[in-house]
Order: structure tokens, then C-alpha cells, then sequence
């Protein structure tokens, strides 16, 4: 191997064999057996963290068996790795001898020869197949470490990515019977599959090779497709198509090189429509949420709908801004409100992604809170001190699509409030969560919770009575701050300034700060207060940060808007990810667009006073092009970047469309 092969759990082949090798069994049922005959499939079977099969992936209407796992290189809980690195590392451990309740037919047999073997590109078959053999012969249910099966992309002689595919084939052979089995692997190029371009939220290709700095001034208008209604999602792209969501409530599936329609789909939320970005998976499937709280899947390539799930609270008006999220078969999605009057109670919800199911649900505001004092929660006014009202609780949204680290397993998520009711509960936070329960492991709240009023005498302290104040009278608010975070996180790994490396989650807050958080506790590691917080009764407005940021190459991207009372003078900034202080930034209008960087180039459109699309060198902060879309027309949504290509909706209240760059 050109790389030392990397155990999973840091087990050596000797502590598997002084331990027995029984580290994981298949009596839960989670083994793949292979396909093997059903009396004998037993004696071996595949076992391995992220080992999900999922092509072809699950139709309700017509289910068939899964035969084959598809990954997109870097996928969360299916590359081990964890990187976008032109390879995918599945995790496979072979177990022996066990009894499998999917297999009732078969008895558990001591193997006494074993035959491994993968394709020849793949790397980490040998060591596997050397594991198996030193667990000879079996007296009882054994297990191999995981090893890295390691699949490298193909690239064509033109320079197109192309899938990677192997096929493990064990063989093991008992004193009577023999079972062969295979387990299909195939490591697909990543595109850009979601908004955040993978799991991580990072917003940042290292795949592209033919845009940068010497050559982006040169990308030219390939084409243009005018919409009815605005587009202010990033485009996703794969399958030769790009995928792009409406204000009309239609989903577009365009043909990548010349626009043409391929297929759409009517969601049903025409009044509002859809904001969110498409998320495209690796087995072929494509998610949207739209204005009215459901989630649509579909085949991608067809556009048919397998199913939809309405997860809207009755009564609420509940909305998807954020964008689905996809690891281990589970469907992340956050909630908020379409805008905050009404304002909705925020939720994040996971489903299972062959069914829609929905698996949790996690409450960020109370049900019910007293109007006297938010912090007391309630159920009758009874429970309200001072002759309160107990009232529905509303806020902490989630309008950021979440971050999933490379295990799959750990969800960061943040809130934010409403302009037309207090910041209680959860709002203004910093989450991480379990992703297969919902359960918090930690949180941060980064604003103080508020209260419906503010002491006439003194404006900087809340009050929910006038006992609350020192002297003078509780006045009631005429609007809330509405701080907290409309975009992020990004988990990003960073110099730690001392010539390491550290893990942090990182996002922008409306109150005008960008924070950086320990992933294991929360704690905030540090802290760029680029406009000091409004003091209560102070409101965020639009907030600082409020599309989305981007990292690479040890810095942090983002174009911002503007808070009550202010903007910073040069709103296109570049921060380091050692401290989050400003390396660069330049004068643009404000801005709720979302940054993408490509090869060393930064991308990211007016909201204000223009309808521009511009592109930065990611080093310097010298200004390489500009793109100027349709009169009228802004770009908040964000561009993807592809092989050469660029794509990018443009549109906000208006009509909008969808255009293509490409290089001559």
C-alpha cells in the first residue's frame, strides 16, 4: 500500500487475537450476509460502521432488496475518512460463525478456510483477508477489526471524474458447506450535492481545478433560464443536472450543459414557495422542504415522488428555510417561521430517509410561557407570578441547515428569534445533538433571554412587571432584539495558532459577532465582535451575519448585511480561523448572500443597491470579476461551483431565473 493502512478503534491484529476477535456480532441483525445461500449465509458476513446499503435506494411503492452502497467522496458516516480527498475509506470488518436472526436458517459452522479479495484498485483487501485467516478455525462467533477498504475516483483522459467501484468477495469454508458472499462499494466524484457542498457546511469545493485566480474573469455566459419567481437557494448539481428550487414552489431539474428542462415538480407551496437548496444523495434521491412544513423526496433522476412527509405543527406556520441534511440514513431538517409574523416555535426533526417517518423531534422554545416573567414556563396562569398570563411560547427557529461531522452520529445546529416576540427558550443558541436520539449534549446560549418589556428609567434592563425595575415602569416593547444565528455552522479545522490543529464550529450571529465553539463542551474558543450588540431594547434588524459563511484554506469567508443601528463600512471580509480577526475586506452593498470559494477564488452577490455576483481572491481581497445579473435582480443565494462551471439563482421578491457560467 502507498499509505500505512489505518485501524478503526486503534486495534492492532494482536489485541484482535488476544481478545478473541469477538468485538462486534451480527446478533442485532446488522450484518450484510452477501448473498449466500439463506442455510449457510451465516458463516460469514460483512460488519462495519457506515456500511448502510442503499442502491437501489428505497421505493414505497416498489421496494426491492439493496445490493450495492454509493458514497459520495466525504460523505458523513459512509467515508471514513471524513475528507473530500478523491477516495472513499469504507469501514468492513468480517464476522464468522454467528447467528444472524435475518438468517433462521442457518446454524453457525466453525470456518476452516477463508478467501478475501477486492478489486484491484482498491487498497486495504490484504489486510483484511490477513485478519480473517488469523481468526482460524472459528470456535464461536469472531469478528475482524474494521479495516479501511480504501476506493479511489476514477479520472477519464479528458479529466472527468468518474465513480470508483470495487467488489469484496469473502469466502468462507466450513466442514460441510461454503458460503460466498460480495459487498458492493462505489465512491462517487462529489459535484455539489446540497448547500453547504458537504455535511460540514463549509461552502468550499477542494475539487476544482479549472477556476481560479489567473482564469475566473474569463467565465463566460453559457445560459440563462428566466423564472416567474425568484431563486434564492444554491443550485444543487449531479446526475448531468442542475437542481434548483423557486419562490414558485417548482423544483427544476436542468440539463447541466445547456439549461434545457429535463423534469419538474409542483411541491404544492405556491404562495411561498421554496427557499431552501435541494440536497442530492449518493444513492440517487433528492429532498426539498418547502413554505408549508413537508418534505418531498424524489428520485433524482425521474423527478417521481417516492414519498412526503408533512411535519408542521397544527396550527403553526411553521417553514423550511434551512436545507436538508443526510447521514445514516437519517433526514435532518430544522424549523422556523416564513416570516415572524406570525412567528413560529422552532424545531429541529429527523426522518428516516427510505420512508419519511419521522424519528424525533426536538423542541427549542417552550410550549407555553407566563408574560410576566419568560422564563417561567407554564400551563395555566395560575403557574404566572404576579397575575400573569400564561401564553404560547414562540421563537428560537432553525433557519441554518445543520452540520454533521464525519461519524454521522454528532448534529450542530443554532437558533434565532423573532422580531414580534421575546428570545425565550433555546433561542440565540449553539447546539450539539445526537443524531440518533435528538437528545442535547451541550448548548451555548451567546444573548441573554428576553423579556416583553424594558424599564422606562433604565432602557438597558428587561422587565417582564415594574417590579423588575429599580424605579419607574415596565413599558411593553414594540418590537424584540431578534438576535441569533441565521446561518451556519460550519465545523472547520483550524490552526490553533501554536502550529497545531483544532476542531471548531463557527457561525455568524445577527447580534454581530462571529464565534467559534468547542465542539466537545460548547465553550466559545473565541469571539470577533464586528459591531457591538445593540444593548436591550436594541434590535438586530436584518443582523450582521446573515448569509452564509464559507472556510478554506485557514480562513473564514462572509458578506454582510446590516444591524440596527449600523453597518461596518467594507462588508465583503475575510477572517482568520486562529482568532476570527479580519485579514481583508472591501466595499460592498449589504448583503444577505451566501459565499462559496473554489480554488482560491470567493464568491458572493449583492442584496442592496445592486445585482452583482462577484468573485475575490480568497489570499489578497482583490476583486477578479463581476458577474451582473438581470435588472433587479439580486444573488443571495449563493453559487455552485463544478468542473469549470459555475451556477447561480438570482432573484428575491421578483421574478428570478437560474444562469450558467463556464470557462471558453
Amino acid at each position: 500500500m502507498s499509505t500505512p493502512m489505518r485501524l478503526l478503534l486503534s486495534v492492532t491484529l494482536a489485541a484482535v487475537l488476544s481478545a478473541g476477535g469477538a468485538r462486534a456480532d451480527c446478533s442485532g441483525g446488522t450484518c450484510i450476509p452477501g448473498g449466500g445461500p439463506a442455510d449457510s449465509d451465516c458463516h460469514t458476513e460483512f460488519f462495519g460502521t457506515g456500511l448502510l446499503l442503499n442502491r437501489p435506494f428505497f421505493d414505497p411503492a416498489k421496494p426491492k432488496a439493496k445490493k450495492e452502497l454509493r458514497c459520495f467522496d466525504g460523505d458523513a458516516g459512509c467515508d471514513g475518512d471524513g475528507e473530500v480527498n478523491g477516495t472513499c475509506a469504507f469501514n468492513v470488518a468480517l464476522c464468522l460463525s454467528n447467528q444472524d436472526p435475518n438468517l433462521p436458517a442457518c446454524t453457525p459452522a466453525s470456518v476452516e478456510q477463508m478467501k478475501v479479495k477486492t478489486g484491484k484498485q482498491a487498497q486495504g483487501g490484504p489486510e483484511l483477508a490477513a485478519a480473517a485467516d488469523l481468526l482460524l478455525p472459528t470456535a464461536g462467533p469472531v469478528c475482524t477489526a474494521q479495516y479501511e477498504i480504501v476506493v479511489p475516483i476514477k479520472q477519464s483522459k479528458s479529466g472527468r471524474r468518474k465513480p470508483g467501484k470495487t467488489i469484496v468477495r469473502a469466502k468462507a469454508m466450513t466442514s460441510a458447506r461454503s458460503d460466498a458472499d460480495k459487498l458492493k462499494l462505489q465512491c462517487l466524484p462529489r459535484e455539489w450535492p446540497s448547500h453547504g457542498y458537504d455535511q460540514r457546511n463549509r461552502r468550499a469545493t477542494p475539487q476544482e481545478t479549472q477556476i481560479g485566480p489567473a482564469t475566473v474573469a474569463s467565465l463566460q455566459l453559457v445560459w440563462d433560464v428566466p423564472l416567474d419567481r425568484a431563486v434564492t437557494s444554491t443550485p444543487a448539481v449531479g446526475n448531468k443536472l442542475v437542481y434548483a428550487t423557486s419562490a414558485n414552489g417548482i423544483l427544476y431539474a436542468l440539463k447541466q450543459k445547456n439549461g434545457d428542462e429535463k423534469w419538474t415538480y409542483d411541491s404544492g407551496a405556491n404562495t411561498l414557495g421554496v427557499q431552501s437548496s435541494p440536497t442530492l444523495t449518493a444513492d440517487g434521491r433528492l429532498l426539498i422542504g418547502d413554505s408549508l412544513g413537508i418534505v418531498h423526496c424524489l428520485d433524482a433522476r425521474k423527478g417521481t415522488l417516492l414519498w412526503r412527509t408533512d411535519v408542521a405543527a397544527p396550527g403553526r406556520p411553521d417553514h423550511f428555510w434551512s436545507s436538508p441534511a443526510v447521514a445514516n440514513n437519517r433526514v435532518i431538517y430544522g424549523l422556523a417561521s416564513h416570516s415572524d409574523i406570525p412567528c413560529t416555535q422552532g424545531r429541529l426533526v429527523a426522518l428516516d430517509l427510505d420512508t419519511g417517518a419521522v424519528l424525533w423531534n426536538l423542541k427549542t422554545a417552550p410550549d407555553k410561557v407566563c408574560d410576566t416573567d419568560t422564563a417561567v414556563a407554564c400551563d395555566t396562569d395560575a403557574d404566572c407570578p404576579e397575575d400573569g398570563t400564561c401564553i404560547e411560547g414562540k421563537g428560537a427557529g432553525i433557519t441554518a441547515t445543520v452540520a454533521i461531522d464525519e461519524t454521522g452520529e454528532n448534529v450542530y445546529m443554532n437558533t434565532v428569534g423573532c422580531f414580534t416576540f421575546p428570545s425565550i427558550g433555546d433561542s440565540d443558541s449553539m447546539f450539539r445533538v445526537d443524531a440518533a436520539t435528538g437528545d442535547v449534549v451541550w448548548k451555548n446560549r451567546v444573548d441573554a433571554p428576553e423579556q416583553f418589556g424594558s424599564c422606562q428609567d433604565e432602557p438597558a434592563v428587561d422587565c417582564g412587571t415594574d417590579s423588575f425595575c429599580t424605579t419607574g415602569s415596565c413599558a411593553r416593547k414594540a418590537f424584540y432584539h431578534d438576535f441569533g444565528f441565521l446561518n451556519g455552522p460550519m465545523i472547520i479545522d483550524a490552526d490553533d495558532g501554536t502550529g497545531g490543529s483544532r476542531r471548531l464550529i463557527v457561525s455568524g450571529s445577527k447580534n454581530g459577532s462571529l464565534y467559534a465553539f468547542d465542539p466537545d463542551d460548547g465553550d466559545i474558543v473565541w469571539r470577533n465582535a464586528v459591531l457591538p450588540t445593540p444593548i436591550s431594547p436594541g434590535f438586530a434588524a436584518f443582523g450582521l451575519f446573515n448569509g452564509a459563511i464559507g472556510f478554506a484554506d485557514g480562513r473564514i469567508h462572509a458578506v454582510l448585511n446590516r444591524m440596527a443601528p449600523g453597518r461596518v463600512d467594507e462588508t465583503f471580509q475575510a477572517y482568520s480561523a486562529v482568532d476570527g480577526s479580519l485579514v481583508w475586506s472591501d466595499d460592498v452593498q449589504p448583503s444577505w448572500g451566501d459565499v462559496t470559494i473554489a480554488n482560491g477564488v470567493v464568491f458572493g452577490g449583492t442584496q442592496e443597491g445592486g445585482n452583482e455576483l462577484y468573485a475575490y481572491d480568497a489570499a489578497t481581497g482583490t476583486r477578479l470579476a463581476t458577474f451582473v445579473m438581470p435588472e433587479g435582480a439580486n444573488v443571495p443565494g449563493g453559487a455552485a461551483v463544478v468542473d469549470g462551471w459555475l451556477y447561480t439563482g438570482y432573484g428575491v421578491f421578483g421574478p428570478g431565473g437560474v444562469r450558467a457560467y463556464a470557462l471558453p
